[in-house]
């Protein structure tokens, strides 16, 4: 039973915590601001301030202020989980008070704990519906109270739990930083044979297998202080542990929060979505909301990558590669699309969404060329390469990686085969060519000698003007290769044929024939792929 009551419901105001939410925030400016300028007053002295004492003062306040840039993070991080709180506590008081209110208003008594009675005698026309009966109007009435009853007691619950996990989620911004789920080295935390500076300095000249091995050998305490002192790093580094990259990347989150608010001007809608990442979203497998998994944060470099689903429990692993117009700020359809394939498999397909640079953005005529550009696309696929590497590390033994390369997209995909990705299954959805270069299924290298690639495009597409053109940007049209399995798009479940402009994300983001084929190809469903096959040809 909840302790949590209906007098309790109607006194609570959970917009308080949204209060609480932009004090966090404001506080976490201030400190910012106060630090940033005793630093730099700090920094200015080195003209006439000199010496061993000057010296120790300034690295003091260099970590004085390392550790501020921390403490603000979190409030920030906090701040976010204020308003996240503040939002599912006043969807649940709202649940509990709406069916209080319905119980109320059809004649019965609502008690303190949720329990509820009937309150007077069946009405005529409930005991001519009963059949004449007063006796089985009135059992009519308590079979009524009691499911009401066991409605309002469940909504006291959800408002318990909401409550609950709001304070939990408030705490834990506020706490040191947690890797409960990478296996602790026996190490002791003095046992470095160098400074934690130089273990991240080093990593870009180190392969993955080193940096996991390195890092295998730390104590929780070392990994929670690089996590602390080099977020940045640890976040986006291909070979880190990706408990740690998630941990990490809040804070890099928070950070970017605060260095947005402190923009002339700021955006507002960059601030907003930033904020987004931080909060909780609604679970796709169903069940209690779950904090967002970000593998990767880095604005500067408009990358983005996130885990949606549970890659240690996953039977099949995608990784999107999305296209043209893909910001950071505006990734949230993807987003969308990624969790869709989780929900529909309850959590048996884990979905990586993959911006690792920016984008070509056609806003206007004038900007078409940079659709062409296949800069983006060279300069894309060796990241991409290297975090293909680092899925095939983390995936189980036997679960497949299917690597889909949409609009543009499918050019950074077939560029990365050139260069070495790792996949079991690549699929080149509408995409704009089969890669930089790529003229014949030997220009691709895939670490996996047994890859299996398919590529779908919808009939009158318009990516189809762009496809394949002798000499083109984007190499040749992927749907004409040997080797490659062309697969059709079908037809949308409220009637009509997946083809024409529409279909270029349509096929992608609407009930469909194709939106089930495009999952058969990640979970290895080989009945339905099968089926959409054209041309005769063959599925291994």
């Amino acid at each position: 039973m909840s302790t949590v009551t209906v007098s309790m419901a109607r006194r609570w105001r959970p917009e308080s915590l949204s209060t609480l939410a932009r004090d966090l925030d404001d506080a976490a400016r201030r400190l910012r601001d106060r630090v940033d300028d005793a630093l730099g007053m700090s920094d200015r002295s080195q003209d006439h301030w000199i010496g061993a004492a000057a010296d120790a003062a300034r690295e003091r306040g260099r970590r004085i202020g390392a550790d501020t840039a921390e403490v603000a993070r979190r409030l920030v991080t906090a701040s976010v989980a204020a308003d996240d709180g503040a939002l599912q506590m006043a969807t649940a008081r709202d649940g509990v008070l709406s069916e209080v209110d319905e119980a109320r208003a059809h004649g019965f008594d609502v008690a303190d704990d949720g329990t509820v009675t009937v309150a007077s005698a069946p009405t005529p026309l409930l005991v001519l519906l009963a059949g004449g009966q007063d006796a089985a109007a009135a059992e009519m009435l308590e079979l009524r109270a009691a499911e009401l009853g066991v409605r309002i007691r469940e909504a006291l619950r959800r408002l318990e739990g909401a409550d609950a996990d709001a304070a939990h989620d408030i705490t834990s911004a506020l706490a040191d930083t947690d890797i409960s789920e990478t296996p602790a080295a026996t190490v002791p935390a003095g046992a470095w044979p160098v400074q934690a500076a130089d273990v991240v300095d080093a990593w870009p000249a180190m392969s993955q297998d080193r940096i996991a091995t390195q890092i295998a050998g730390m104590s929780t305490e070392q990994r929670s202080r690089l996590i602390a002192d080099f977020p940045h790093q640890v976040g986006n580094t291909d070979g880190v542990p990706w408990d740690m990259r998630i941990a990490a990347n809040r804070l890099n989150v928070a950070a970017a929060i605060l260095a947005e608010s402190g923009a002339d001007p700021p955006s507002g809608r960059r601030i907003a979505f930033y904020r987004t990442l931080l909060a909780e979203t609604d679970n796709p497998e169903g069940g209690q909301r779950i904090p967002r998994k970000i593998v990767a944060f880095d604005p500067a470099r408009a990358s983005l990558v996130e885990l949606n689903g549970d890659l240690a429990t996953a039977r099949s692993v995608a990784v999107l590669v999305p296209g043209v117009n893909t910001t950071i700020e505006g990734s949230s359809s993807n987003t969308a699309t990624a969790r869709r394939f989780v929900s529909e498999t309850r959590g048996d397909v884990a979905v990586l969404t993959y911006l690792g640079g920016p984008f070509p953005q056609v806003r206007g005529p004038f900007e078409v060329w940079q659709s062409a550009d296949p800069g983006f696309a060279l300069n894309m696929a060796p990241r991409l390469v290297a975090f293909t590497e680092d899925v095939d590390r983390r995936v189980g033994a036997g679960v497949p990686v299917t690597v889909i390369g949409h609009s543009y997209g499918g050019s950074i995909v077939g560029t990365a085969e050139t260069l070495g990705l790792t996949s079991d299954r690549t699929l080149f959805l509408a995409a704009a060519g089969a890669g930089v270069g790529v003229d014949d299924p030997g220009d691709w290298h895939n670490r996996n000698p047994h890859v299996t690639r398919f590529s779908m495009t919808a009939p009158g597409d318009f990516i189809e003007l762009v496809q394949g053109i002798p000499g083109g940007p984007h190499g040749s049209d992927p749907d004409e290769l040997r080797t490659v399995i062309p697969l059709a798009a079908g037809d949308y479940d409220d009637g009509g044929p997946v083809a024409g402009w529409d279909a270029h994300s349509g096929m992608l983001n609407r009930p469909s024939d194709s939106w089930r084929t495009i999952l058969a190809v990640i979970t290895g469903d080989s009945e339905t792929v099968r089926r959409a096959v054209l041309d005769g040809q063959t599925v291994r």
